[in-house]
């Protein structure tokens, strides 16, 4: 059993090290009392014969910024005051590869009952979920110009990944004990997306001759949207956003979800859960737009779908400087090489940010636990996972909390806290964040989420739950 629960661990471990990056990770999903840790682990036997709750239960914020500072865009003053913007120490402070990311939710309503062996759940949540990966080839051009940038193969490369939608999601679960050690639980998800934003390409490439200084840019845009219909296209291909809204457009792309788990106890100590969520995928099917940028044939700086400035003869250049007139037309046919164009497109399907979870439990007695998780999510092509420490500990049959400590990208200050009451007997007032830090100084801190809400629970007529 020992080496068993050392294979466990190190399993953990292995899993968190492949590449640590920012992840969601809240103390509700340790916090035994909290009906909402089901969210994390939908095989859990909640200590309740019936839940209930209406807008006010679970309600989430979860913001992440793996690089980007308040304290390396300026430079400050005596007194600490931003005094001159420095895109040096910015564009230095960043890595080749940063993220940003936004998950957000209100549940409208839940309802979870005891049937037998197992419960009966039923969820049903607003949310918006956004990553952004990008670069730091924009902010070192702007930082130090095209001349650090010479050359056939160093080019300044300016590049983004894009991927954030708003949507509806019904779920309907069960949690079943199979018997005294495992138990395994699954909700099947309807989902309804509002809106999309996934970018297909968003590059572009700067060079520089090493011999003549001419620049050389290419450039590959395509973005896929997909909006409600207050949003349109017009004839001249621009986007336009006074069209018809209708509650009908909220429910015009479907997509299906499910989340697995299983929880599995060695003992009265040891136990560990192994999750999945968010396996599925939503299919847009309507006003999908495309959005493309191009280099067009504007002029003498068109090269074979590039832009190719090489230089400007020097009476050119003198009415550039000294005739305003010119100047004004110079830079609207300037505009002309660079042009964005809206046009409908074909349906397309996005699928949804997985999330892997793996967690090993250990009971010091029925009202104090230690847990160690990892987990991981994946954003298109990346794969972000998280490792977390956490206790969790019930007291004088009402007071439910927690402590965490999250390991995640450039940051290892990130402590969480949370703490739930009973209130009445029957309600449940919860508050958690998973960076305390972060909440005093939310401008340089690479995470931070909250969830907050209140919900109605029945427990079990006897008085026999190893809780109480």
């Amino acid at each position: 059993m020992k080496k068993l629960n050392r294979c466990i661990l190190a399993t953990a471990l292995l899993f968190a090290a492949v590449a640590i990056q920012a992840q969601e990770v809240s103390p509700v999903d340790f916090m035994r009392m909290n009906p909402y840790q089901m969210d994390a682990n939908p095989a859990t036997d909640l200590p309740y014969e019936s839940v209930m709750s209406l807008v006010i239960g679970n309600t989430g914020l979860d913001v992440q910024n793996t690089t980007l500072r308040y304290d390396n865009l300026f430079d400050f003053d005596a007194q600490g005051r931003p005094e001159v913007v420095n895109l040096r120490k910015l564009a230095n402070s960043l890595s080749t590869d940063n993220f940003l990311g936004l998950n957000a939710h209100l549940d409208l309503f839940t309802l979870y009952r005891r049937l037998n062996k197992g419960m009966l759940t039923v969820g049903y949540r607003v949310k918006a979920d956004g990553d952004a990966q990008y670069g730091d080839g924009l902010f070192k051009l702007l930082a130090y110009g095209n001349s650090a940038f010479v050359g056939e193969y160093n080019p300044a490369h300016v590049s983004m990944d894009l991927n954030a939608y708003l949507g509806q999601e019904l779920a309907v679960g069960y949690q079943r004990n199979i018997n005294e050690r495992l138990s395994i639980g699954g909700r099947a998800k309807v989902l309804f997306g509002a809106a999309n934003v996934a970018t297909d390409a968003f590059d572009a490439k700067l060079y520089t001759d090493p011999d003549s200084y001419a620049l050389r840019l290419e450039e590959d845009v395509a973005v896929r949207m997909a909006m409600p219909q207050v949003v349109y296209v017009d004839e001249e291909g621009k986007l336009k956003g006074n069209g018809h809204f209708s509650m009908v457009d909220l429910f015009r792309n479907p997509g299906f979800g499910v989340d697995l788990a299983a929880e599995y106890r060695f003992n009265d100590r040891f136990s560990a859960v192994a999750a999945v969520h968010d396996l599925g995928f939503i299919y847009w099917r309507f006003n999908t737009i495309a959005m493309t940028s191009r280099i067009n044939d504007a002029g003498q700086f068109y090269d074979d779908g590039d832009f190719l400035f090489d230089g400007m003869d020097v009476d050119q250049l003198q009415l550039i400087v000294s005739d305003d007139a010119y100047r004004e037309k110079f830079l609207d046919t300037l505009q002309q090489y660079f042009q964005v164009q809206f046009g409908p497109t074909e349906k397309y399907t996005t699928m949804l940010n997985t999330n892997l979870l793996l967690r090993g439990n250990y009971d010091v007695d029925a009202h104090n636990r230690f847990s160690v998780q990892a987990q991981g999510k994946f954003y298109g092509s990346g794969f972000r996972p998280a490792l977390t420490l956490a206790y969790n500990g019930y007291f004088y049959d009402k007071l439910d909390v927690c402590v965490t400590y999250t390991m995640m990208p450039h940051s290892y200050d990130n402590i969480g806290l949370g703490i739930g009451g009973r209130l009445f007997k029957t309600c449940q007032v919860y508050l958690t964040t998973g960076n305390v830090i972060g909440l005093f100084n939310p401008l340089n801190t690479s995470g931070m989420n909250v969830r907050m809400g209140i919900v109605f629970v029945l427990r079990p007529e006897d008085n026999d739950h190893e809780y109480e």
